[in-house]
């Protein structure tokens, strides 16, 4: 009877540790974090690397795509070559999925929003999506009449004349619009506001002029710095006219160099007229010498101007990197700044 005792309270003792542990247990998976799906918690990287490779290449597309975007890790390991090497037959030939992806950024936006890069060979993978194609957009073009396009899903399209971004125009190959509905408005109003500043300046060039010949005419020191300054812009209008006409890409780059040196060699002629309109005012006082150096003193401002959006369309800036799309506020402020002053001296296209 006292023998039984002992093994009685060792069996009490291990059973109650047992349910000690199975509850312990039970309140760890009610508090462990709940899986959300993602590669890294899914146990993915957890796995050996020749196993996950081996995953990898067993994967669609779309599903390596996704892969990609969901986990940073993927981003570095599935790269444009994998991609290619991964849907390309041994004769060389793309899988036709691979089409519906981008090259450069493995984008997958659809068919109707991806173009067929013609710079690369004809039977590759050569798709390429709109911002993509946008960002490589080179400036030799950026004044000329963009042609059609041609999208992967065999649909034309044709380039904005406003902003350069792709436009998907269905099976039509016209281009009577040429521009996004929003762009045509906009460039209206640019248009509009050019006209506007471009009369201002035509007016207060031609008072310049009637003034240093009827209020300055026995002053040299004014007259001949305006009549230069006059005929100069004559020259400047001439080549203007050139320019816009013109489609051969020497001409247009020697016509633009050519209106920068003009409006260089304009502004010591008014600077020095509007400097005599002082010297007039202090001697011979009265309005007229004031409202003189008023139109001389806007005059030489507007020529500083346009020396600054002339020096920028020659340095290669394209006005229209405003609209390259999403961008940190300062550098969207600046490219607002530059394009603004371009479009103050020439709106390019």
């Amino acid at each position: 009877m006292m023998s039984t005792s002992p093994s009685v309270e060792l069996t009490t003792v291990s059973s109650t540790s047992s349910r000690r542990d199975q509850g312990q247990a039970k309140s760890s998976r009610r508090h462990a974090p709940r899986r959300t799906g993602h590669a890294e918690e899914s146990g993915l990287e957890a796995l050996p690397l020749e196993l996950q490779y081996l995953i990898i290449s067993h994967l669609d597309l779309k599903s390596l795509i996704t892969l990609r975007e969901t986990c940073p890790l993927y981003r570095q390991v599935i790269t444009v070559d994998v991609v290619r090497k991964q849907f390309t037959a041994p004769d060389g030939l793309p899988d036709p999925v691979l089409h519906s992806c981008c090259t450069e950024c493995l984008c997958i936006p659809g068919l109707d929003r991806l173009i067929v890069d013609t710079t690369r060979p004809e039977y590759t993978w050569r798709s390429i999506c709109f911002r993509c194609w946008r960002f490589r957009m080179s400036r030799e073009n950026q004044h000329k009449q963009w042609p059609l396009v041609q999208m992967v899903n065999g649909d034309c399209g044709y380039i904005c004349h406003f902003c350069t971004w792709p436009v998907h125009s269905g099976n039509s190959s016209s281009r009577i619009k040429n521009m996004h509905a929003p762009c045509r408005v906009r460039r209206l109003v640019v248009v509009i506001s050019w006209l506007i500043m471009a009369i201002i300046q035509f007016g207060l060039g031609m008072l310049a002029a009637v003034l240093a010949w009827t209020m300055f005419r026995n002053t040299s020191a004014v007259l001949i710095p305006a009549t230069i300054d006059f005929c100069l812009a004559v020259v400047a209008v001439m080549i203007f006219v050139v320019r816009v006409g013109t489609t051969s890409e020497v001409t247009y780059t020697r016509a633009l160099a050519i209106e920068l040196v003009i409006t260089f060699i304009r502004i010591p002629p008014v600077t020095y007229t509007a400097r005599e309109t002082v010297i007039s005012e202090t001697t011979q006082g009265g309005p007229l010498p004031k409202f003189g150096f008023g139109v001389f003193l806007i005059n030489l401002i507007f020529r500083f101007l346009d020396t600054v959006g002339y020096t920028l369309l020659n340095c290669g800036y394209d006005p229209r990197n405003i609209f390259l799309g999403p961008m940190p506020l300062r550098k969207k402020l600046l490219y607002g700044f530059c394009t603004f002053m371009v479009w103050f001296a020439f709106i390019p296209f």
